[in-house]
């Protein structure tokens, strides 16, 4: 949804306000406009404790490394959703923080030990259970510590799902597959195998996300099962009494109260405390006008992305030039770039330059694309006052100079680029706190 409902910043930025109220309130307002729309169940929070810099699949979608925190953050978010009978499903279980490879594209492999699942990923989910978190999401992840020697994702692992999860965690809810279509799984099982290894393993739901016909296939591999005894029967009807329950704490008559004026919009709040300055030795932070020519605004082209609002399109109403000049009276230059952005481009936008200029860069994701490394490299090597604005991954602050200015703002909706420009011309200061240990690579 990308108009009509409140469009939260997300985890991370949740974890560097160090907020429990804000995400409690987030719990609440997303409850109630999703129970408003018909919406029961949300396949949320991310409750991953992110521990290498290196997790393309997490990133802002983790509220930190500290497992804690997760865990306090996480559960007030969830207390806030279920009060609004919007049932909250914490993932993913055991914990994919350490992962260093996409789920989306192949099986991540995760080697660390047991005792450091137990102590850092695993704490959150034995801290929601006892919140009363209604549901738990797995996901497609390789842990020999957790399930012996032969390599099968956790999704199909009943000592993970069934035997840790369900019974010594004593999880009563319902525990949820991730998408099966995901790569980590397509790629080396049929659907009908893995729909029938996911109901072995332990789950009451399996997530089949886009293709219809897998579903049918999906569907049909498991009637196949239960008929000829492969499945059991008796397991399918404590699975139906777990969803039965959970329907009926979704009909559960809503407070008849109201929520307080200052819970009805809490997303701006989020944004303004959690954007980070992380180093302004220059004494670039907030803009003095009076001493500026010319600002040069660099942006990457947001809007081919699915889920983006409206206002990313590079014309002239773009909206982030528009925030720019309501603090900036001189001339704003935009120079737009494509997310994968190529030698020729960045020649272009580092040859607009001028040691006179006052550069405003935004950087989407420098850790897993090359060529916008290759820009903040020209950038910082260009001698200009540069400003620097890590928009997507926090994690390229590994990238940074000592002398380099940098915001991070743990995503891009339109109100977190909004308080961005309010710190940037001293409308507002930063209060964001850095949710991770720098160069912590557990």
């Amino acid at each position: 949804f990308t108009s009509g409902l409140c469009l939260f910043p997300g985890n991370m930025a949740l974890g560097a306000t160090g907020s429990y109220d804000l995400a409690f309130q987030q719990g609440l307002v997303s409850g109630r406009e999703l129970k408003n729309i018909g919406i029961d169940i949300n396949l949320s929070p991310v409750i991953d404790v992110i521990t290498t810099y290196h997790n393309p699949g997490i990133t802002i979608r983790s509220f930190g490394d500290d497992p804690l925190e997760v865990s306090r953050l996480g559960s007030a978010l969830i207390m806030g959703m279920q009060k609004m009978k919007v049932a909250a499903a914490a993932k993913h279980f055991p914990g994919k923080g350490a992962a260093e490879v996409d789920a989306h594209l192949d099986l991540p492999v995760i080697t660390i030990s047991r005792q450091t699942f137990e102590e850092i990923h695993l704490l959150p989910f034995r801290k929601v259970i006892e919140t009363g978190v209604k549901g738990i999401m797995t996901t497609h992840i390789y842990c020999p510590s957790l399930a012996g020697q032969e390599k099968r994702p956790a999704t199909f692992s009943p000592e993970i799902i069934n035997h840790y999860l369900r019974k010594k965690l004593h999880f009563p809810g319902i525990i949820f597959s991730d998408d099966l279509e995901m790569g980590a799984i397509a790629r080396y099982y049929s659907i009908g195998e893995t729909c029938i290894k996911g109901i072995l393993a332990g789950h009451d739901f399996l997530l089949i996300c886009s293709d219809y016909q897998k579903q049918r296939e999906g569907f049909n591999a498991l009637q196949d099962a239960f008929q000829s005894s492969l499945l059991s029967m008796e397991e399918l009807e404590i699975s139906v009494k777990r969803i039965k329950s959970l329907k009926e704490f979704c009909r559960e008559e809503l407070p008849k109260t109201s929520l307080p004026e200052e819970f009805q919009s809490p997303a701006g709040k989020i944004a303004d405390r959690s954007i980070t300055l992380f180093g302004d030795k220059m004494g670039l932070i907030p803009i003095k006008n009076e001493k500026e020519k010319r600002i040069l605004l660099i942006m990457p082209d947001l809007s081919i992305l699915d889920g983006i609002e409206e206002g990313y399109s590079e014309p002239e109403e773009h909206f982030l030039k528009k925030e720019v000049k309501k603090y900036f009276p001189g001339k704003v230059v935009d120079y737009f770039i494509p997310i994968e952005i190529k030698p020729t481009d960045i020649k272009k936008v580092l040859g607009l330059l001028s040691k006179e200029d006052t550069v405003i860069a935004l950087i989407f994701d420098a850790q897993t694309n090359s060529g916008q490394r290759h820009l903040l490299e020209g950038l910082q090597k260009k001698g200009a006052s540069v400003i620097l604005a890590f928009i997507r991954n926090p994690f390229d602050i590994e990238f940074l100079s000592p002398i380099d200015t940098c915001l991070i703002t743990y995503g891009f909706r339109k109100l977190q680029l909004s308080s961005l420009i309010k710190i940037i011309f001293g409308k507002l200061t930063a209060k964001g706190h850095l949710p991770f240990q720098e160069k912590n690579e557990t």
